[in-house]
């Protein structure tokens, strides 16, 4: 490298850099603050294609130390197969934790330069990085940001020095379009799948298949936008999703159980995804469904492994899409569950037009005896009540009649949520609160569509009833407010709404406040079981 008198250093990158500079300009330009990086990413590689620029996204490179294939590094732009590119989206200052992440990307790569982003603020910053002199200046921050495969230990870091063989392999494409790691098959409205490896159509065919309404390259960019947040689920037992035709799931825990049962669950999100759609909010949905599945197979005691979900749409829209299975992925990694694979599927004709649907399926696993409810629930045996977050995923269609005709932006009295916020506050899941305490519970009922009035029943015996006592837990405003600007029926409200209560625990009385001592939030002892013919009974 030469160093100009001013003090620069110039590098053979210099012209190059100072191009893509100003196209990272025109995405700050176009873009503004506010998105996740993934979205910056994808324009500015859009931008260098169309400036002639070969440019790729999450480029791969594998890492091998001591010979050994130990996991990959992903570059957020890999331009001219000679010029890392990382963008941020923070709304701090860059930091040196940034800059080590680059070094670690030139010293990959050979690469003499590097470029860092941060368009998380109101105005584009970034800053070049020269390429590291010694090993001791990137080796120490390599395993903040290697990727590893599931079932791969790393060597010890400590046991890392700079005499130490690591090499790096900067994996080859013959094609000079955005690398893509899929996560989901995109199918057309005849289910015809699309294999992402497969070679690329020639623009005739592709042009009549656009035509048609399914739109290739936005199933593409909605994975690629998504399969970060995909990965991040990944535990141990995952051999096989992103990129797979099918899911595979490594079972051997199986062999350390007696008798081990799967227990398995589907359920979509309802019509709940249209009051989401109306104000553009559609990370929550995927905490719905995943977290909806999760609690249906829990009231029978299940640990969930694995989950698999479907978008289906009239037409694409990536970033819609991406926000819609990076919830379900967060939601997935809070309770230990792989997002083991999944369908997005373009279905023009099928859909209106701006219109969506989500669905999903799990899979857990428990004792055979362990299974919930047990047979020894009784008269006198007295239910306790756990807070729901908001309506979860239940009655939509009602509550978007009742509010037609007022605004989302409207502040509920009591409170200082927008309706918006309320009813789209993202379905809970009970496992963490309850996994701890299922040996000592007698049953379980999660208070979905069909309110307390469907679903209580599902867990009783045949003589027995459940009385509800009204007025004994906090009941949040949502509900009078619901009730009273549609005025409907009492009756109807328990038959239709879970009411401010999302799951419902039996047991017996001398073991109450045991339980509730263990969940970690306040609980309510809402009623008992009588005698009866499998129903509920509101009281006063």
């Amino acid at each position: 490298m030469i160093k100009e008198k001013t003090g620069l250093v110039k590098t053979p990158l210099d012209d190059l850099t100072y191009k893509v500079n100003g196209l990272a300009m025109q995405v700050m330009r176009e873009l503004r603050s506010g998105h996740k990086e993934e979205f910056y990413q994808r324009r500015l590689v859009e931008l260098c294609l169309k400036a002639g620029l070969k440019a790729e996204m999450e480029k791969r490179v594998e890492v091998w130390i001591n010979e050994s294939l130990v996991g990959y590094l992903y570059l957020d732009v890999w331009i001219e197969d000679s010029l890392v590119a990382e963008c941020k989206a923070l709304s701090h200052d860059l930091t040196n934790h940034e800059l080590h992440q680059v070094l670690v990307y030139l010293a990959a790569t050979g690469s003499p330069v590097g470029m860092l982003y941060n368009f998380g603020k109101s105005t584009l910053e970034f800053k070049r990085v020269l390429r590291p002199v010694s090993m001791q200046d990137w080796q120490k921050y390599l395993y903040r940001v290697i990727w590893t495969p599931p079932g791969v230990t790393l060597p010890p870091e400590d046991s890392l020095s700079p005499s130490t063989p690591i090499r790096f392999s900067v994996i080859s494409d013959f094609s000079n379009q955005p690398a893509v790691i899929p996560s989901v098959s995109i199918r057309d409205s005849a289910t015809e799948s699309v294999d992402k490896s497969a070679p690329v159509r020639d623009s005739a065919t592709e042009s009549a298949y656009s035509s048609s309404g399914v739109d290739i390259d936005a199933g593409n960019r909605a994975v690629d936008l998504m399969k970060d947040a995909v990965k991040s689920t990944y535990n141990a037992s995952v051999l096989a999703g992103i990129g797979s035709f099918g899911g595979l799931f490594d079972a051997s825990l199986l062999k350390e159980m007696k008798s081990p049962v799967l227990v398995a669950s589907t359920d979509g999100v309802g019509t709940k995804v249209k009051l989401a759609a109306s104000v553009g909010r559609y990370r929550g949905i995927g905490h719905d469904i995943v977290n909806h599945c999760i609690n249906d197979i829990l009231v029978q005691g299940a640990k969930p492994l694995f989950f698999m979900d479907y978008f289906a749409t009239s037409k694409l829209n990536p970033e819609q899409t991406a926000e819609v299975v990076t919830g379900i992925a967060e939601a997935c990694k809070e309770s230990g569950v792989a997002l083991l694979g999944g369908e997005t599927a373009e279905m023009p004709g099928v859909y209106q037009p701006n219109e969506f649907d989500v669905a999903g399926t799990i899979v857990g696993v428990l004792e055979r005896s362990e299974i919930l409810p047990r047979k020894n629930i009784q008269a006198g045996d007295i239910l306790i009540g756990i807070k729901s977050s908001g309506p979860h995923t239940n009655g939509y269609s009602l509550i978007r009649k009742i509010f037609a005709n007022i605004s989302l932006d409207t502040v509920l009295p009591e409170t200082n949520l927008t309706l918006a916020d309320m009813l789209l506050t993202p379905h809970r899941s009970y496992y963490s609160i309850l996994q701890s305490v299922l040996s000592e519970i007698k049953g379980l009922a999660h208070i979905t569509g069909g309110g307390f009035i469907e679903n209580i029943p599902r867990v009783l015996p045949e003589y027995l009833d459940a009385n509800i006592q009204l007025g004994s837990w906090e009941m949040p405003s949502l509900w009078n407010f619901i009730q009273q600007t549609g005025e409907i029926d009492t009756n109807e409200m328990y038959r239709v709404f879970n009411m401010g209560i999302g799951m419902i625990i039996i047991t017996d009385k001398t073991s109450a406040s045991k339980i509730q001592n263990q969940i970690p939030e306040k609980t309510f002892v809402i009623g008992e079981l009588v005698q009866g013919v499998k129903k509920v009974n509101l009281t006063t």
